[in-house]
């Protein structure tokens, strides 16, 4: 078995980094000074980064915006922008973040840096509205989370022990919706007075009239999709909790896509980048593989429907009023060995059930030839259920909801008045 340095030693030093954490509750804060970070630090995504970019072009709000990141591409890329950006542990970020009065993070506390988070409040943008059931929720005895919130005495302290950014409780989170905001409270165990409604802001510019903002790593895949006038479809799988229990059919999914004559983009979950590193696409084919680092919203607006499975892109999605097709080879050992789910499948599903290739083919071609056809009905009801917004307003929402909660002196139209001066 071959052991990571990085994961052996941090378990090493974990008595050590509790005491730190223990001191960072004493360092004084400034409620002005919010650090934000995404995927563990490892990119500049999700509503974590639509936010940010919210915050940076408030510019008299007198918030001074820092985004914490271990990839040096980030950094760099956000440094050459004008932005703050520091490593967690470099002189900069460590002083960044035991200053910070707001961590703000899309999945966990170390998304930015558990270790020097004590005594900041904590705002949580989530990754989205789930089909699975997370944290607390998740029910198979043998999931790390279920032993860490219900197991045996000595299974909460292991994993407490490994894993203690999954126990804090964000002093504020968002939602999407009623519906939404109480399934957060079942994974967070937060009361409802910590939940707004807002809307997430990595759905602003997917809203916006027009918008388009296409990565550099997508575009020239976009470009030979339009001179080839074939229609992109989206794929987009969530990971397993054990990836061997199901192989991505890549191979057979090139082959489809060119019977189907569409350009078929798959992007796997961020956790699941390697397993696509053995297969290789032709050049000349119609499928393409994105860098699972890439922030996948920007294909939205070009795609002409998504594949996906039980991952909460889905829900995202919708708001473009585009066909879904739910490709399910595995459900039932999903179900069995992975997660159970929050919702009825059935019911929150608006669109096709593929378990088998061919299935997949017939529900493509449908949508190619009908758009959302009989699902119609089923788009609205689950966009009326999931969605209390649907504009460009959710970073500005969300925002407004930090500032009056923690920063009282910068209110309303004073946050306006506020100068640049006050960020130093």
């Amino acid at each position: 078995m071959i052991v990571d340095f990085k994961t052996l030693l941090g378990v090493v030093l974990r008595p050590f980094m509790f005491a730190l954490y223990f001191l960072s509750g004493f360092t004084p804060r400034s409620p002005r000074r919010w650090v934000f970070g995404s995927w563990s630090g490892k990119r500049f995504a999700d509503n974590s980064a639509a936010l940010f970019e919210h915050v940076l072009s408030q510019d008299q709000s007198g918030i001074k915006a820092v985004w914490i990141s271990h990839d040096r591409g980030v950094l760099r890329a956000l440094a050459e922008r004008g932005c703050v950006a520091h490593a967690p542990w470099s002189p900069r970020g460590m002083l960044a973040c035991l200053t910070a009065g707001v961590f703000v993070f899309d999945g966990l506390t170390k998304d930015v840096n558990h270790w020097l988070s004590r005594g900041a409040k904590k705002v949580l943008l989530r990754h989205g509205v789930g089909i699975k059931k997370v944290e607390r929720a998740i029910e198979h005895p043998g999931h790390r989370l279920y032993q860490l919130f219900h197991g045996s005495l000595w299974q909460r302290v292991f994993w407490g022990y490994l894993l203690p950014w999954h126990l804090v409780r964000p002093d504020l989170m968002i939602a999407t919706s009623p519906d939404h905001a109480a399934q957060g409270q079942a994974y967070y165990d937060v009361d409802a007075s910590r939940i707004v409604i807002t809307g997430f802001p990595r759905n602003d510019v997917l809203l916006s009239a027009g918008a388009e903002d296409i990565d550099e790593r997508i575009r020239p895949m976009i470009t030979e999709a339009r001179s080839r006038e074939l229609p992109v479809f989206l794929y987009m799988p969530t990971f397993r909790d054990d990836d061997s229990r199901f192989d991505f059919p890549l191979a057979e999914l090139e082959q489809m896509a060119a019977r189907r004559g569409i350009m078929l983009f798959v992007k796997l979950h961020f956790v699941d980048g390697l397993r696509q590193k053995s297969f290789v696409p032709d050049p000349e084919g119609n499928l393409r593989l994105l860098d699972p680092a890439i922030d996948a919203s920007e294909v939205f607006p070009v795609a002409a429907g998504l594949i996906s499975d039980y991952s909460s892109v889905v829900f995202d999605f919708v708001l473009t009023e585009k066909p879904v097709i739910f490709f399910v080879p595995d459900i039932d050992e999903y179900l069995r060995h992975s997660r159970s789910f929050y919702y009825n499948f059935e019911e929150i599903t608006p669109g096709p059930k593929a378990k088998t290739l061919d299935e997949l083919e017939t529900a493509i071609a449908a949508a190619v030839e009908h758009g959302l056809g009989e699902w119609t009905e089923r788009y609205d009801a689950v966009l009326s259920r999931l969605h209390t917004y649907r504009d460009a307003g959710a970073s500005e929402r969300t925002y407004q909801a930090i500032i009056e909660r923690f920063v009282p002196s910068v209110t309303g139209s004073a946050a306006g008045r506020l100068t640049k001066s006050a960020t130093s």
